[in-house]
């Protein structure tokens, strides 16, 4: 693809977007779909509350590390080979998480099927980026991130009734089942939307890297993208503390405010489809990280002036997930479109970053064991903070922009 503006039939035919999202959410769904499956897994296994914890643990570290593999991988041999082998080990590992016998076993195995289900992450944005011009790609990220948080809500759901009826085990055969749907379906649906190249060097890619980190642009996208769209993860690993046992809400109604939190990320992601085109990409991060801090601040006041409640928090989180679930396909897109010859590595480092900071943000409420809140408010003030300080820091729209290649 040409670096200058090319008209629209230039791009390569883009997949249904139906299949990007099934691919996609190959890498995220197992995940949350496995939670409520923690306490009877440990059971069964013998294992301690930590070292079942270490399943959840691996996942999100094999996530992260797999994003560096499969966007280099990709730009080497092409999007749709790689896809379907990433998809392929993720249902074996799937299998063989469904049969482990040790707690060991399961873990070794649920960090093979991150490693393969994250093939979808990354490659289902790069096959978009392929096949879409920067308005329409903005649409299409939205979308797959509304879908995204739509799953992170029902997939808890899910699990329970697998484990309620069929007992832990079963969410991997039916993960499995699942994944070799999506796998014929990507086999029969979506063709290459990138040449592979026969020039493959390994400095090349790590010079890719280096060149991407380099890039002020790529990192203040990438740095305001990751600490707005998962500074969250320091209130969802804290929520539990905060909502049920501070605050006394239900664990049915806690069911409902997690599900009220989706809506404010849905809602938000509808609002940037609906912008992309009309405003500029730096003009709605930066507004979208205003309104993090404006939500920040209200929840530091509460929390000063000793009036934590249900409205207290709850209003101000899905403020901020609002304000997340509009930064998020902005931030993704401008990121992808800093360097068009490396878009899978940057989709591979942008999503890396983005799960190591959310990482970052859940240990920071463990920094505070006895009351998370202090913590957790710290964290998204800190996140919303980064992220206007980021995105404050992009060149505005007309003025020059760096166009570095590493080929």
């Amino acid at each position: 693809m040409s670096e200058s503006e090319s008209p629209t039939p230039s791009f390569p035919r883009a997949p249904a977007l139906f299949i990007l999202v099934c691919v996609t959410l190959s890498g995220t769904f197992p995940l949350h779909v496995f939670i409520p499956a923690l306490p009877s897994a440990a059971r069964d296994l013998r294992a301690s509350t930590s070292g079942i914890g270490l399943t959840i643990t691996l996942y999100i570290v094999g996530l992260s590390i797999g994003q560096l593999i499969y966007g280099p991988l990709s730009d080497r041999y092409g999007r749709r080979p790689v896809l379907l082998s990433g998809l392929l080990l993720f249902a074996l590992a799937s299998v063989a998480a469904a049969f482990a016998p040790t707690l060991g076993t399961l873990e070794l195995a649920r960090v093979a099927q991150a490693l393969g289900g994250c093939s979808g992450l990354v490659l289902g944005r790069a096959i978009a980026r392929d096949s879409s011009g920067s308005t329409s790609l903005i649409r299409r990220l939205a979308t797959l991130s509304i879908a995204m948080a739509i799953a992170t809500a029902v997939a808890p759901i899910i699990g329970a009734q697998i484990v309620e009826h069929f007992g832990w085990r079963s969410i991997f055969v039916a993960l499995s089942i699942v994944n070799v749907l999506v796998l014929l379906a990507a086999w029969a649906m979506v063709a290459e939307t990138h040449p592979a190249s026969r020039d493959f060097k390994v400095s090349r890619y790590l010079k890719s890297y280096l060149t991407l980190l380099r890039s002020p642009t790529f990192i203040a996208h990438s740095l305001g993208g990751a600490s707005a769209t998962t500074g969250i993860y320091a209130f969802l690993s804290a929520s539990p503390f905060i909502l049920e046992s501070r605050l006394g809400l239900s664990a049915r109604a806690f069911g409902f405010a997690y599900c009220a939190l989706v809506v404010g990320l849905a809602s938000g992601q509808t609002t940037a489809k609906r912008l992309a085109g009309s405003v500029s990409a730096r003009t709605a991060l930066i507004v979208a990280s205003l309104i993090m801090v404006a939500a920040s601040l209200s929840l530091l006041v509460s929390y000063i002036c000793n009036s934590l409640s249900i409205v207290s928090v709850m209003a101000p989180m899905i403020v901020m997930f609002f304000a997340t679930g509009l930064a998020s396909p902005f931030a993704i897109s401008s990121a992808l479109d800093v360097d068009q010859s490396v878009v899978g590595a940057a989709a591979g480092l942008y999503g890396c970053l983005q799960m190591g900071y959310g990482s970052l943000c859940t240990a920071a409420v463990g920094l505070s064991p006895n009351d998370p809140t202090i913590s957790m408010i710290g964290a998204l003030l800190v996140s919303a903070a980064i992220a206007w300080l980021s995105f404050n820091a992009v060149p505005r729209p007309g003025a020059p922009v760096e166009r570095r290649s590493v080929a």
